[in-house]
């Protein structure tokens, strides 16, 4: 096996742990009670996918009645592109230049460029599991009301195995490009954060460049009519700002038999094979560059005993002292704080860069205010939901104790109570988690411009379902904590509880609608069908904190470092 093999194999065994899996339950016999639960999960998330899949095939019937299918394909690529492009910075910065394997690796016999490669193979795989469940139903679903089509099976998976290229080697120059630069100076944190903000910021504007070239508000009658007209009509329009996808939705037509097929795989992995090229070449000169020193710190001026006792004798609450030090450990870490605040600010931002792409204002916002007017009870549902996923998408609660790592420890021995600490952090979640449902009402109240009445509304619901679903975020990294992680990206966005928590909290907002759907149909007001599920989430959310303050209390002593 060659070198940059056995690095890509280490590398991807290190980022997935399938061995470690693997003998914890197998071997030690550990874990197993993981498996129905994630079981579970998986099965509160189904409904979901099913209605998404329902939703696609009502998007193909009718784009066909019109004769623009292959949009579809088009609109699948694009959303898949730029979602990798925005998404796979954190995960480019995180693997590139915060592992800890890497002082390790650039002692060894390796050239820059097979480094980068094995930790590119990384993101690169991880991309592929997170764009799967947004990407592979809109091509399977195209693929099965084309009839099944045999040539286009076969060039499905190709297509998903280029589809993050493009994007991702795009960003990964810039990110190589950046670092070099942030390298020079002496606050390299700060640096690399206002770096990455600069770069998400870009991504952002264009996919608003994007969305705006992809609309047909600023068409008039006749140009509407011409575009349907043509095969390739609306196919142009979405992708005319972005050729890849005009390219990919052509093979994926048309097949690689055909001239036209052929001739758009060449230019699209052409392209994907001259960017992959150029971020190997600018690794071989810029990534050690980009490297060496990130793990110095700026000097501090130490503080004299006297400053220091009045500092450590302050009297600071424990609570208070848990809770400053979960911000100071995710402001230090520029991965944590760019993946914990700018996760749950994301969403908003970006529902408000669309609203802002239609060139004739506010059609989405007339859609939801007239939803809003005609069944009140679903417009409120539907912005709770929007205030909760806005909250606790970002990981912060379900990474808490992975976060600490290695020195977990220190929180086994230091004077202060578990059942406090537990405080601490589901405060400091909590902290982060208000900040996505401002946002949320933000957008809502500002872009939206829906009434006090009907934004109060949902947040009197979302609030403590948001508490129920951090303190279960909480117990589920509480049970399993990863601590021996080499990325800061793996502690939270790579990070298996992560993911088993989001299913969970899926599952559940699936059957808390249920619930809320179930309430308004019995024949009760809405306000108090309002006040029902209000007061039912403040129970559940106390219930919650108390059980996970009390598995605190067992879990804290086993837990290994």
């Amino acid at each position: 096996m060659s070198p940059t093999a056995a690095l890509i194999k280490a590398a991807l065994n290190s980022n997935f742990g399938w061995s470690i899996v693997r003998h914890r339950l197998f071997v030690q016999k550990r874990d197993r009670w993981m498996v129905p639960l994630v079981a579970l999960g998986v099965v509160g998330v189904v409904p979901t996918l099913v209605l998404y899949v329902r939703l696609l095939g009502d998007v193909f019937d009718m784009l066909n009645s019109l004769g623009q299918e292959k949009a579809l394909l088009t609109l699948a690529v694009l959303a898949g592109q730029l979602m990798i492009l925005v998404f796979g910075l954190f995960y480019l910065i995180a693997t590139f230049y915060f592992s800890r394997d890497l002082e390790y690796l650039i002692a060894l016999p390796l050239k820059p460029s097979q480094i980068l490669l094995s930790k590119f193979a990384v993101v690169l795989i991880n991309e592929y599991l997170t764009m799967a469940p947004f990407i592979l139903p809109a091509l399977i679903v195209y693929g099965f009301k084309r009839h099944g089509d045999p040539g286009y099976w076969l060039i499905m998976p190709l297509t998903y195995i280029l589809l993050p290229v493009i994007p991702l080697t795009a960003a990964g120059l810039v990110v190589v490009g950046m670092m070099r630069l942030v390298n020079v100076g002496r606050k390299k944190d700060l640096l690399i954060i206002i770096g990455s903000l600069v770069l998400i910021a870009a991504a952002l504007f264009l996919q608003f460049g994007l969305s705006r070239a992809a609309g047909t508000s600023d068409l008039d009658t006749q140009q509407i009519m011409s575009m349907i007209a043509s095969p390739d009509g609306l196919v142009q329009t979405i992708g005319r700002r972005f050729p890849p996808a005009i390219w990919a939705t052509r093979f994926l037509h048309d097949g690689l038999m055909t001239a036209s097929g052929l001739c758009a795989f060449a230019l699209f992995s052409g392209l994907s094979i001259l960017l992959f090229g150029g971020l190997m070449a600018g690794a071989q000169r810029l990534f050690f560059g980009g490297l060496v020193g990130l793990s110095e710190r700026s000097g501090v001026r130490v503080r004299g005993g006297k400053a220091l006792a009045i500092k450590f004798s302050s009297g600071c609450h424990p609570v208070r002292a848990i809770f400053l030090r979960e911000v100071r450990l995710m402001n230090r870490t520029p991965i944590f704080l760019l993946n914990g605040v700018l996760g749950v600010l994301l969403i908003p931002i970006v529902l408000a860069l669309t609203l802002s792409s239609s060139k004739q204002g506010t059609d989405s916002a007339d859609i939801l205010r007239l939803m809003t007017s005609a069944k009140p009870a679903t417009g409120i549902l539907v912005t709770t939901m929007f205030m909760i996923v806005c909250a606790t998408l970002s990981g912060v609660a379900s990474s808490s104790f992975s976060r600490e790592g290695r020195k977990f420890w220190i929180s086994k021995v230091i004077p202060v109570g578990y059942r406090q600490q537990v405080s601490a952090k589901f405060l400091h979640s909590s902290a982060i988690a208000l900040l996505g449902i401002g946002s949320a009402v933000a957008v809502l109240a500002l872009r939206f411009h829906l009434g006090a009445w009907q934004w109060l509304s949902s947040l009197a619901l979302a609030l403590p379902v948001t508490a129920f679903i951090t303190s279960l975020n909480l117990a589920v990294d509480l049970a399993r904590p990863l601590l021996d992680w080499i990325s800061p990206q793996k502690a939270m966005k790579q990070n298996l509880n992560v993911l088993i928590a989001m299913l969970f909290d899926l599952g559940f907002l699936f059957l808390y609608g249920l619930a809320f759907v179930a309430l308004g149909k019995s024949g009760l007001s809405l306000g108090a069908v309002i006040g029902i599920m209000a007061t039912f989430g403040v129970g559940l959310a106390c219930l919650a904190f108390t059980l996970v303050s009390q598995f605190a209390l067992r879990r804290y002593p086993s837990i290994e470092t």
